[in-house]
């Protein structure tokens, strides 16, 4: 008799970890949880009459929830914004759940389809196949023979964000949905939700968190370890989840996961995506250029952008204000141009932005032809350079960077 090996991974399943970790920084528990309940579906010994996965993310604001679902939906279908997305503020009066199941026949808006109509659900694991984008797709994949092309049956993403806003008719609704897997609209169509991933994220029990954070230095107490303060903040996040939902509503869940607050170097892996993603939108701009951000204006950005209540937005928002919109200002007055090098530093007076001019003409540069290409936004250039890329690129600024395609992956 051989013994099995419960640590041997599927090869599929460890890229699922991987590209989610990558996506959602500073959540590594969490993470591991989603993956967990993402192979129950992979091996597809799910209880048939049920949704595929019920999950409820807990925790403060800014730390990942929402984000987790966008790095789940760009995972499995190829596009961060291919899940159902219903906003559960919009929700908070009883009458406006017919928006959700649409109004019976005869009635003011009985011809408008609801959100959750079957086809609404199933458009993006269509549009997944129509592109061959995401896991799903992959030839052998354990994923793409759950799912074949030629089944019927349709894998979906539906997300109920901050559901404590939301009217407890709607949290009835979705006791008989997280149960039975189906629902019936206001024209007796019957939606089925078993082939669906159901998500609903919650920010209560954040100020348990917050108050529990702050009674304990913010994590800095040298008595209490890391693993222990964010079991303590589970229990508290709980305790509060426990005050607002009835015990069946948190009953019928596959997985509550537990987001914790981001700590310093979180913020700095945030600050590092953000910056790319702010880099790659210079590579397509009207007046592509190049950008660097040194250590000295990282560490500025992250001391101010920091709140322990907020998680990662007021980062967020500091960056779109010190940095891009500086930038953009600089664009507009013709101070930045094609193939320049934008670099920013922090003096005492604040964030300083430096030139280096590409060394070509501007007749030159634009018998360069379309500046960048998307394939070109594909490296780390101006965030890192571990590889020496930034030499190259001051190197190569002087008018033939689209000639050589330094930036081909």
């Amino acid at each position: 008799m051989k013994t099995l090996l419960l640590d041997k991974q599927n090869e599929q399943l460890a890229r699922f970890s991987n590209r989610m970790r990558k996506m959602v920084v500073g959540q590594p528990g969490a993470i591991d949880k989603v993956a967990d309940s993402f192979s129950r579906l992979i091996a597809g010994i799910h209880d048939p009459e049920s949704p595929l996965l019920t999950m409820m993310f807990m925790g403060p604001t800014g730390v990942g929830k929402t984000e987790t679902v966008r790095a789940l939906a760009e995972t499995v279908f190829g596009n961060r914004r291919a899940f159902t997305r219903i906003n559960c503020q919009e929700y908070s009066a009883h009458y406006n759940i017919s928006k959700l199941l649409g109004s019976p026949p005869g009635y003011v808006g009985g011809e408008i389809r609801p959100l959750l109509a079957q086809e609404n659900l199933d458009r993006h694991h269509r549009k997944a196949v129509e592109n061959q984008t995401g896991l799903l797709t992959e030839p052998g994949g354990k994923l793409a023979r759950l799912f074949p092309p030629e089944s019927e049956r349709r894998l979906s993403i539906v997300l109920f964000d901050e559901i404590e806003k939301a009217h407890p008719k709607l949290w009835n609704l979705l006791l008989g949905v997280l149960e039975d897997g189906t629902v019936v609209l206001g024209n007796n169509e019957e939606v089925d939700f078993r082939q669906a991933i159901i998500i609903l994220t919650t920010n209560v029990g954040s100020a348990a968190m917050g108050q529990h954070l702050s009674q304990n230095n913010i994590g800095f107490d040298p008595g209490t370890s890391i693993e222990r303060l964010d079991r303590n903040l589970e229990e508290a996040a709980m305790r509060e989840a426990r005050k607002v939902f009835p015990y069946e509503f948190l009953n019928r869940f596959d997985e509550i996961v537990t987001f914790h607050t981001l700590k310093d170097e979180h913020l700095y892996e945030i600050l590092d995506i953000l910056l790319t993603q702010i880099h790659h939108r210079s590579l397509r701009c009207c007046e592509p250029f190049l950008l660097e951000v040194t250590p000295r204006a990282k560490t500025w950005l992250v001391n101010e952008g920091t709140d322990i209540q907020y998680g990662a937005r007021p980062l967020r928002r500091l960056v779109e204000k010190e940095v891009v919109t500086r930038i953009s200002h600089l664009i507009c007055s013709d101070q930045i141009r094609k193939g320049d090098l934008i670099t920013v530093d922090h003096t005492g007076g604040g964030l300083v932005f430096q030139k280096e001019s590409g060394g070509a003409d501007w007749d030159e540069l634009e018998a360069l032809g379309p500046f960048p290409q998307e394939k070109w936004t594909g490296s780390d250039l101006g965030v890192k350079d571990d590889g020496g890329e930034k030499e190259r690129v001051k190197e190569e600024a002087a008018g033939i960077l689209a000639a050589t395609g330094v930036f081909q992956d």
